[in-house]
């Protein structure tokens, strides 16, 4: 039986969108109020030239399991195919390759010295109970690991020795958080550790996939501007601004805010009551991604490939995105990916594009000098806040500010404020928030509930 309430999500990105569907499917209605004109946040993929080019998050692995659940809820499940198994490493101004579907070849690999590889298999052996203990898509139920006042590359060097920090453990952050091993928290390498070991995958049709066909399913209005979210004797009051510059409120029994934190706390306040430090402590990952087509094949095979900041300070990693999925470059070409550490973004976020271009064509043909002059299309991705910045210190936070927060109350946070930026976190915490609510919302008409009625409690 439907509930006649219904709820407002802040916010057509993945979480969100996520949320909403499964509110549906409860049977309580729900309505979504995105102030951009598409759906998907940072899912984003453009189409230009043959080339299907994703310009936020990238890569995916097995574990996602929530994410592929939904595709294949969906009637998508076909569209997941495997990425190369090949990982590339920079090192001494050349690509190496990691064959990271055959362990046993890692021990002839030329990325690393015999000592290395020697210390980097005693160190895993030491560190592998600490491994499993870390759910790389929810990382703050791991928060006791995370050591204020040790990085990821202090103990990266302490358990697996310097070369093997350098040119493994520091490219590793590098990927998942944008900076560098130095800045990050010991949880994220853990995480790394332990969420690259499952197979890559990825997904037919673009990142925007999920997202475009998930707003097809719900209630999604575009150009709207939410400028509070009040609590109410009897429930939520949401106010926005329409396509039209009206102002206009919906009076509704719970919201959920999947908004990044600073927009989020303008919007409800008492988010910033909950830890008042947090926001005062809270820094943001910011990225420049400039994505390359070439009219020529690359000889490597490789799809991920880092890039260590001792061989280069300001770009973060590459992403081979025709060794990705079959449908991201023509036949014969290659569609290559750079991307900008957070440090190099906040200095040329005003750079034009043509300097961004040139300048990540450098790096690439320099590690691929088989592409050079055949440079045939450009897309340059200015992301100023992309994530938060897990530094040493801020999963103890964030598990405060969860503690803090009312689990069943009426308005409820999602997006992926809880887990660094992840596709698969952010549907996690959607889906949560969905439950919360729906359960709220049953048993306060007295109904009982069940797993039918919400879907996916945690």
């Amino acid at each position: 039986m439907a509930i006649a309430e219904r709820v407002v999500v802040v916010g057509a990105g993945l979480s969100g969108l996520a949320c909403a569907y499964r509110l549906e499917r409860a049977g309580i209605p729900a309505i979504v109020l995105e102030r951009g004109d598409a759906p998907g946040g940072r899912a984003q993929t453009e189409r230009r030239s043959g080339y299907v080019i994703d310009t936020g998050p990238d890569a995916m692995t097995s574990g996602y399991t929530h994410y592929v659940s939904l595709l294949e809820e969906l009637g998508l499940g076909d569209r997941v195919v495997p990425c190369s198994p090949v990982m590339g490493l920079v090192r001494d101004r050349k690509l190496h390759e990691l064959t990271l579907d055959r362990k046993a070849k890692l021990a002839f690999t030329r990325a690393l010295s015999l000592p290395a590889k020697l210390r980097l298999a005693l160190g895993y052996l030491g560190v592998r109970r600490l491994v499993g203990d870390v759910d790389p898509y929810e990382m703050v139920k791991a928060s006791e690991l995370d050591d204020p006042d040790q990085s990821a590359y202090e103990f990266g060097r302490e358990r697996f020795g310097r070369e093997v920090a350098d040119y493994l453990v520091d490219p590793a952050m590098r990927l998942v958080t944008t900076i560098s091993a130095r800045e990050a928290s010991i949880v994220n390498l853990l995480g790394a550790i332990k969420g690259w070991m499952a197979p890559l995958i990825n997904v037919v049709g673009g990142m925007d996939l999920l997202p475009r066909t998930l707003a097809e399913r719900v209630d999604v209005r575009y150009g709207v501007e939410v400028s509070a979210v009040r609590e109410r004797a009897a429930g939520v009051r949401v106010t926005y601004r329409d396509p039209t510059g009206g102002v206009n409120a919906i009076e509704t029994g719970g919201c959920v805010i999947t908004a990044m934190y600073g927009d989020a706390v303008a919007v409800w306040p008492p988010l910033a009551h909950a830890a008042p430090t947090f926001g005062h402590q809270l820094r943001y990952a910011r990225l420049i991604g400039i994505t390359l087509g070439y009219s020529v094949p690359t000889r490597t095979e490789a799809y991920v490939v880092q890039v260590p900041t001792i061989e280069s300070r300001e770009g973060l990693l590459m992403l081979m995105q025709h060794n990705k999925a079959p449908d991201r470059a023509p036949s014969g070409h290659s569609l290559i990916t750079v991307y900008t550490d957070t440090p190099a973004t906040e200095r040329w976020l005003d750079r034009s594009d043509e300097q961004l271009e040139d300048w990540a064509a450098g790096l690439v043909e320099s590690w691929c000098p088989e592409l050079r002059g055949g440079r045939d299309m450009a897309v340059v991705s200015r992301w100023p806040r992309t994530a938060y910045l897990p530094e040493p210190g801020y999963w103890r936070r964030t598990a405060a500010l969860i503690e803090a927060l009312p689990r069943g109350g009426r308005v409820q946070i999602a997006g992926d404020l809880f887990n660094g930026s992840s596709m698969e976190s952010a549907i996690r915490w959607g889906e949560r928030a969905s439950a919360r609510v729906a359960e709220r919302l049953y048993r306060g008409q007295g109904r009982p509930v069940s797993s039918a009625q919400i879907p996916l409690v945690k």
